[in-house]
């Protein structure tokens, strides 16, 4: 069957494309390939073997065949050329930063990036590369009109942001940073691409962390970088190989396992999503919810325009202290305290407690915030157990 053909819905992407089955053996779920290299008829096919062909391979550091049909998947899943699938969302996050920016250069980030990559752009770039950074809000795009200038080559975003949620307007930010030709880099872990494409809204890379819900299990880590550029995509792929930030086979076909389900797993994630923030939106002693899906957040508009759906993550903080808000999470039974989010378990935990009241509200939040991600145990289930633990206060 033609590729193409399979193109013509993500469910279709996600349960056959890039799967050729001829070539082992018309096997429903293909093989995981362990091999850690690749043998030639002479030593001149070696030689001019090509690691950028799909179907060239030569060692387990440069490509694998399982972690290609997951790359194939996700490429088309983020109507990208090519997607590149690292050991874990930090080779991933890292390897973007070192594809795109030289030394000297500037980075504008939003405040509320993923932590260590946050971390790494703020202390190691500038140590190693004497790059300097640019710290934003991120929900004006006049923001990052002040902030990018002649000297920006990444602009970093995570729309929504995964304990604020604020969004940024992924279009006019593009359109800012390309008129000086920087590169914008998108966490697009908490949409995934059943709700959100921003190479389509004009972002260079996307990244995801395969241990939300792409691997939807909680039983892998890796992470993705999806890239529009052909060109670009051969520099992100020679830096994987210098690198090697490649996943390995086994996580590949996991992963693999968990993007088959992901068309109906999030949706799932997102309706019991939106009735437990409807809950505590109305609840006396909540204070705010931070959910775009509801109507009330502030940049509801902004999220009907880039976003086609919310999935499980959401925060709130209550009317009370942090001492408050961490017996709440410690009260809770169905919900376990965790970091992590997008697999079928619901979470529970606290990402400012321990910041100062300065820190968090510079990143837009409160020592109270409680996060929550809402799994698959039943939204009435869920719903009773905070019930239960608000009412401890």
């Amino acid at each position: 069957m033609d590729q193409e053909f399979y193109k013509s819905s993500p469910e279709m992407i996600t349960a056959h494309y890039g799967e050729e089955y001829e070539r082992y053996y018309n096997a429903i779920v293909p093989p995981i390939y362990m091999n850690s290299l690749n043998i030639f008829p002479n030593i001149d096919a070696y030689f001019d073997a090509d690691k950028f062909d799909k179907h060239t391979y030569i060692y387990g550091r440069v490509q694998n065949p399982t972690v290609r049909i997951l790359e194939d998947k996700l490429a088309a899943l983020e109507h990208g050329c090519a997607s590149y699938v690292f050991s874990s969302g930090m080779a991933a996050a890292t390897t973007a930063v070192q594809a795109t920016v030289k030394a000297g250069g500037n980075i504008v980030c939003i405040r509320n990036a993923y932590g260590p990559l946050a971390n790494y752009v703020s202390e190691h770039c500038p140590a190693a590369m004497g790059t300097t950074i640019t710290w934003v809000e991120g929900n004006s795009v006049e923001e990052f009109k002040e902030a990018i200038t002649e000297n920006t080559q990444l602009v970093i975003l995570e729309s929504p942001a995964s304990v604020t949620f604020f969004l940024q307007d992924i279009a006019a930010v593009a359109e800012l940073a390309h008129a000086v030709g920087a590169k914008v880099y998108i966490d697009n872990t908490f949409c995934t691409p059943v709700y959100q494409n921003p190479l389509d809204l004009g972002a260079d890379i996307v990244m995801h962390t395969i241990s939300k819900y792409l691997g939807g299990h909680s039983d892998v880590i890796g992470g993705v970088l999806v890239v529009k550029d052909p060109d670009f995509a051969k520099v992100v792929a020679d830096k994987r190989e210098l690198l090697g930030g490649i996943i390995g086979p086994m996580e590949a076909w996991l992963t693999l396992r968990g993007v088959r389900t992901l068309s109906v797993r999030v949706p799932a994630h997102g309706a019991a999503a939106l009735k437990v923030a409807q809950y505590l939106e109305n609840h006396p002693k909540v204070r705010k919810v931070n959910y775009p899906g509801l109507e009330s957040f502030p940049q509801h508009e902004l999220y009907k325009k880039q976003m086609r759906g919310c999935t499980g993550l959401l925060s709130f903080e209550i009317e009370g202290t942090k001492e408050q808000a961490k017996q709440i999470v410690n009260s809770l039974k169905v919900f376990k305290i965790g970091v992590s989010w997008g697999g079928f378990e619901s979470l529970a935990c606290m990402p400012m407690l321990r910041l100062s009241d300065e820190k968090a509200q510079w990143m837009g939040g409160d020592q109270n915030t409680i996060r929550l991600h809402i799994g698959l145990e039943g939204v009435d289930a869920l719903i009773a157990d905070l019930d239960d633990a608000l009412a401890n206060i």
